[in-house]
């Protein structure tokens, strides 16, 4: 049976503790879970640290209570403003207000100091699984917004679940049809009698919700300037921020 890769293994962590017992002893659980373990005592420090680009952290281990400097949720407040790397809170704190406070801050966890080896070392898995997640993700949309900007081909965003709605469009789109992208926004084709006489669109849609995507689908449409024009009409359906979108392209029949 294939065995799961070690997540920690030669990723670097910086453990922001005050408390010298404390950090000994957490020290070692990260250095026996693979960790390569950089350990800072105060807030200001964990910045400085942070600050020489030599220094190269995958992950960060943050206590609350710091002394009498800045305390960490402040220290974690500068430190993700300058940086993107994941954040979990180490705490001895059960309050809500503080909970509460530190969720503001990271979505990548909170931990009891109390908490077990076997917890602590699975929750910093869960928040570099989670931080590798998200990176994927926007490289994923980066990826796709400079495809969708550059296309020669006319492409459309619809909200599937607001009447299809345009929720954007692409600047080939605005040669081909005539329309501007702040004209078409939050309207509807019909609404800017882009179907030509007695249709409504309703068969497109239907068509495309039945089997999931349309391609190749014969259309006529109006521009802008009332001209009626050929295509070939397709589209894919694709997630955007959990909801359902309708991702189309248009291209003139000659």
């Amino acid at each position: 049976m294939a065995t799961e890769p070690n997540l920690m293994a030669g990723k670097s962590i910086l453990l922001v503790e005050d408390e010298a017992i404390i950090a000994m002893m957490q020290i070692r659980i990260l250095k026996s879970a693979g960790f390569l373990v950089h350990h800072v005592r105060t807030g200001e420090t964990a910045i400085s640290f942070l600050s020489q680009p030599e220094n190269k952290i995958d992950i960060i281990l943050m206590d609350i209570d710091l002394g009498s400097g800045i305390d960490g949720t402040e220290a974690a407040r500068i430190i993700l403003s300058k940086h993107s790397i994941p954040l979990v809170f180490l705490s001895s704190h059960t309050e809500t207000e503080i909970v509460n406070r530190t969720e503001s801050i990271t979505s990548y966890g909170y931990i009891l100091k109390t908490t077990g080896e076997i917890v602590l070392i699975a929750s910093i898995k869960m928040a570099l699984r989670l931080f590798e997640s998200i990176r994927k993700q926007s490289e994923a949309q980066e990826l796709f917004e400079k495809a969708f900007l550059i296309s020669p081909i006319a492409m459309s965003l619809h909200d599937i679940g607001n009447q299809f709605r345009f929720v954007n469009v692409n600047p080939a789109f605005e040669r081909l049809v005539g329309f501007q992208k702040n004209e078409v926004v939050g309207k509807t084709s019909s609404e800017l009698n882009m179907y030509t006489q007695g249709d409504d669109g309703s068969e497109i849609r239907e068509k495309f919700l039945t089997e999931g995507k349309l391609t190749g689908y014969k259309q006529r449409f109006q521009l802008r300037n009332g001209e009626i024009k050929e295509g070939n009409l397709s589209i894919e359906l694709v997630e955007i921020n959990g909801k359902p979108h309708a991702l189309t392209f248009q291209n003139l029949i000659f």
